[in-house]
């Protein structure tokens, strides 16, 4: 019988679950808040406060979307504003206009090397309060429980927490970064293989799909934002990575579900596929590392057919 989805995951929940420790413990600049294991909002150090926070992200990064839409879905942008960072990067990521006398994104940390973005601002203190991409969203949900705020969606269901934090490692490990594993594979060879471990990824998450809406069965989770993140770049991945394992069409259901999760007005409002698009194909650091062959790419050229979106049952 071949093994589910949930099965998977849960056969190695372990260590699926450690990936969020790991990753808040890692040398940024300011790490995420924890506490007995636990995400919290550090009130005390920084108060809740409207337009005190300000989320730094570039539309083109797949994880500073999924911290956008995550502000969107919480109902917080009244509460933490967003600014964008120019989609050509120079030196560094740097913003369109001087932010806080600053021009370039290394300018606001103590430590050039943790210009990591997306980051949180505390326009009050001015500092950065993390730039843990990968648990910023957690903690942004932490900052919407503090506030007793209700939500039209609850991204990380307290009935099913430990689910939704072992998928997220599990997407994290076998297509967030297996992506990048099969772009940066130093043999033909090597790529080869990578793309064969995306491709039963994608098969496998195609299989699960047949049968539910979201990860995780009926409800939208903060799981399905990290994959559904990636997955809407798989157009700029197929071409500009030459992975043909990213023809997303190719598996009809996940096909299905990239379109109906793009269909969500607060996700689509930061699926910005025009700076995508801008991004990787004519930012400087691009065309030096990819050469020019796509610099002439349009939205329309690259994600022609995924805005046909019909639906098929």
């Amino acid at each position: 019988m071949t093994t589910t989805l949930l099965q998977k995951v849960q056969q190695k929940a372990e260590d699926y679950q450690k990936v969020r420790f790991v990753k808040a413990q890692s040398a940024y600049y300011r790490t995420i808040f924890l506490q007995d294991d636990h995400f919290i909002w550090p009130e005390e150090s920084y108060p809740l406060e409207k337009n005190r926070y300000l989320l730094i992200w570039l539309p083109a990064c797949p994880r500073a979307q999924r911290v956008a839409a995550t502000i969107d879905l919480l109902g917080l942008t009244d509460w933490i504003e967003k600014i964008e960072l120019a989609p050509h990067r120079e030196k560094v990521w740097h913003f369109k206009e001087r932010f806080e006398d600053a021009y370039y994104l290394d300018e606001l940390f103590a430590e050039k090397k943790d210009a990591i973005q997306p980051c949180l601002y505390d326009k009050k203190r001015g500092e950065i309060v993390t730039n843990d991409q990968y648990n910023l969203s957690t903690l942004l949900l932490q900052f919407c429980r503090k506030l007793e705020k209700p939500t039209t969606r609850n991204l990380h269901p307290e009935e099913i927490k430990s689910q939704v934090d072992q998928m997220n490692g599990f997407i994290f490990k076998h297509v967030n970064v297996q992506i990048y594993r099969a772009r940066n594979a130093k043999s033909p060879e090597d790529k080869t293989e990578e793309e064969a471990k995306l491709v039963q990824t994608f098969q496998l998450l195609d299989e699960h799909l047949a049968y539910y809406s979201f990860l995780l069965g009926v409800t939208l989770t903060d799981a399905d934002l990290r994959l559904f993140a990636s997955l809407l770049r798989c157009p700029i991945y197929y071409k500009q990575f030459a992975l043909n394992c990213c023809q997303l069409n190719s598996y009809k259901n996940l096909w299905r579900y990239t379109q109906e999760i793009y269909k969500i007005p607060d996700i689509q409002k930061t699926a910005k596929l025009e700076q995508i698009v801008e991004t990787h194909y004519r930012s400087p650091h691009n065309l030096e590392k990819f050469g020019s062959f796509y610099q002439n790419e349009t939205v329309e050229s690259t994600y022609g057919d995924f805005l046909e979106i019909k639906r098929e049952y």
